[in-house]
């Protein structure tokens, strides 16, 4: 249903003012839309070659994986724990994501002399895993981030879209041919008035 408006000139002239505003920031929110859309990509692809670099490493140190459950005492696992983890932030598109700056590891102690040769090793692995493990949950929180924005972008490229430009355009010709029959009528008042004029005249010169 039409939105009811004023028909008049100065109400036209804020419809077209509304018009080439909408028609001016559309292009940025589709710019917008499309860079969102791009860098949820790049997170994508991101996460795939991380949990590709999580698999060739298991792989990698799959003939002496078996080595972690054997007593050093207990699995080379429980060595290693994440302590902290310190995160920055990057601005795309107007919109702050979650970076991994780095990982803070806590080391139980163990004796270098009354463990296999393998153990350090065995931790390093551990925290490269780790490490790897942490910059998933980023990338992931990442896209959560950036599929929140792209929602509401959409959503404000459907509003401009669909609704406020063809409204407006729809207001701008109903206004222009309401202002022309005005301008028609007005004209036919002043001839039939013009007519009269004349009339009266030629009648009292007679």
């Amino acid at each position: 249903m039409a939105e009811k408006i004023k028909k008049t000139r100065p109400e036209l002239l804020r419809q077209r003012r509304s018009l080439a505003m909408f028609k001016r920031f559309l292009p940025t929110l589709l710019l917008k839309k499309q860079q969102i859309q791009m860098e949820i990509q790049k997170v994508r692809v991101e996460r795939a070659r991380v949990r590709g670099e999580i698999d060739h490493r298991i792989a990698q140190i799959d003939r002496w994986v078996a080595l972690f459950s054997e007593s050093i005492p207990g699995p080379v696992t429980r060595l290693v724990k994440v302590k902290d983890i310190q995160r920055g932030i990057k601005n795309v598109a107007g919109i702050d994501l979650p970076i991994l700056v780095s990982v803070i590891y806590e080391v139980q102690p163990y004796s270098l002399f009354a463990t296999p040769p393998w153990v350090d090793q065995g931790v390093a692995f551990v925290k490269a895993l780790l490490e790897l493990r942490e910059w998933i949950k980023v990338l992931m929180e990442q896209e959560r981030v950036l599929q929140k924005e792209l929602r509401k972008v959409t959503q404000r490229v459907n509003l401009f879209e669909k609704i406020m430009i063809p409204r407006a355009i729809e207001n701008i010709r109903v206004i222009r041919i309401a202002l022309g029959e005005e301008q028609v009528a007005g004209v036919g008042r002043a001839k039939i008035a013009k007519a009269k004029t004349q009339a009266a005249a030629a009648g009292g010169a007679a």
